[in-house]
């Protein structure tokens, strides 16, 4: 099913297909409590809040692979020309 998709909309130029496996635990998401939500268990398990514990000790919580984050190409150059 991901293949077809990837195959259906292959046109698109801003299309990176990452599979679960490269995605599980490159990438952080927070919920609406602002805890990391670890996802290295193939579940959601939320740290505690940055606003508690502030954002180091709830980033050692949430299963945050930098090496795997590198490797994906995670660091983007956010750098374009303004359009008029």
């Amino acid at each position: 099913q991901f293949d077809a998709f990837i195959d259906s909309h292959s046109g698109q130029s801003m299309l990176i297909p990452e599979p679960n496996t490269v995605m599980q635990n490159s990438y952080l998401l927070l919920d609406e409590e602002l805890r990391f939500l670890d996802c290295s268990e193939n579940g959601k398990v939320p740290s505690q809040s940055i606003l508690e514990v502030g954002v180091e000790q709830a980033l050692s919580q949430a299963g945050f692979d930098d090496s795997m984050f590198l490797n994906r190409g995670g660091v983007f150059d956010w750098t374009r020309e303004r359009s008029n």
